[in-house]
């Protein structure tokens, strides 16, 4: 048995109160209550954890492989307002020891929403001085450690199979809310990248000119675009699609590592862990000596990491730690997606 889910009952839970009305408003439209009886399971160990589910009501038992109870969610407790064991496959069985009803939100979209809500704050890559553009464009991306970690394979192919397009002032080259396409450098011109906001005039956040690049991290996190690019002047603009994008440059700079060889490093000082989730996730659970910051302000606070340090980023599915791996590798930091997110941590 389900129920349409109101917007407005998610800002009593972590992290959907974070989001943005117009998430929360997009997401309750696929997310559903669910009923379960006494006696019955939400879940079992060795399920997908296709779904994210909230205790609205009743008490359920985490329990183990021989039905030994772990620990006790009621609703209306600090507990009930996170996620219920939510690694994928699910490590635990949710007994109802009452009748339940929950909030059955779609685990893949929310982690989507999250990371293009918190990437909000810019769309764009790495902003340079200005130039007379020409070549200059090609000499800026290759001085990005970013492009410098790709193989020299992969650059020579990604300049092959980039597209020049014009497009004149005023015209708008990404839209907000639109699906994530193209990565795009600027050869020549200058751009504005504006945030729209509900009942609000457009947000201005920066100018692009020769050699910036921007659109990766909706390629990167596989959603929406979460801000405006238009042209302030006439500009030529080098385009790679996305399916190019991610063969090219994403994998080979997704740098992964896994937990026991990151857990070494950190282990012997070489590295830190990075969590990029929001504080009322981290407050939930946070690996040990781990320094939070969301991903939504990393752009803002990259002063406070050591450029000196290897940061092992994560976060519960490792999309926001992709996106934040990328951002910090194009302003010159050593770091690695920790694979498997979250849930590879014993």
């Amino acid at each position: 048995m389900t129920d349409t889910v109101a917007p407005t009952l998610f800002a009593h839970y972590v992290p959907l109160n974070a989001l943005r009305p117009e998430s929360q408003a997009d997401l309750a439209r696929k997310s559903a209550i669910v009923t379960a009886g006494k006696g019955e399971y939400l879940f079992r160990i060795g399920d997908p954890a296709d779904k994210a589910l909230f205790v609205l009501a009743g008490e359920v038992q985490l329990t183990d492989a021989q039905n030994r109870t772990l620990s006790v969610i009621r609703a209306g407790t600090p507990a009930a307002a996170h996620r219920l064991a939510h690694q994928s496959p699910r490590t635990v069985n949710a007994h109802c020891a009452s009748e339940v009803r929950a909030l059955a939100v779609d685990a893949s979209l929310l982690d989507v929403m999250l990371t293009w809500d918190q990437t909000g704050s810019f769309e764009v890559g790495e902003l340079t001085p200005s130039g007379d553009g020409g070549d200059d464009w090609m000499t800026r991306l290759l001085q990005m450690r970013t492009f410098q970690l790709v193989p020299p394979a992969n650059l020579q192919a990604m300049f092959m199979r980039m597209q020049e397009v014009t497009v004149e002032a005023g015209s708008v080259v990404v839209k907000q809310g639109d699906d994530g396409d193209y990565f795009y450098v600027v050869m020549s011109g200058r751009c504005i990248v504006t945030r729209e906001q509900p009942n609000q005039k457009p947000v201005r956040l920066a100018e692009l000119e020769s050699g910036a690049c921007f659109g990766e991290e909706a390629l990167i996190a596989d959603g929406k675009r979460n801000a405006t690019i238009t042209a302030l002047t006439r500009c030529k603009l080098m385009r790679l699609s996305k399916s190019d994008f991610q063969t090219l440059l994403n994998q080979p700079l997704s740098r992964r590592i896994g937990y026991a060889e990151a857990q070494k490093l950190v282990a012997a000082g070489k590295a830190r862990w990075l969590d990029v989730r929001l504080p009322s996730e981290f407050q939930n659970g946070a690996l040990p000596g781990a320094l939070n910051l969301p991903l939504y302000i990393l752009r803002m606070k990259l002063a406070q990491l050591d450029q000196n340090t290897t940061w092992i980023v994560c976060c519960d599915t490792g999309r926001r730690s992709s996106v934040a791996v990328f951002v910090l590798t194009q302003k010159g930091y050593d770091a690695y997606v920790l694979d498997g997110g979250m849930p590879a941590a014993p």
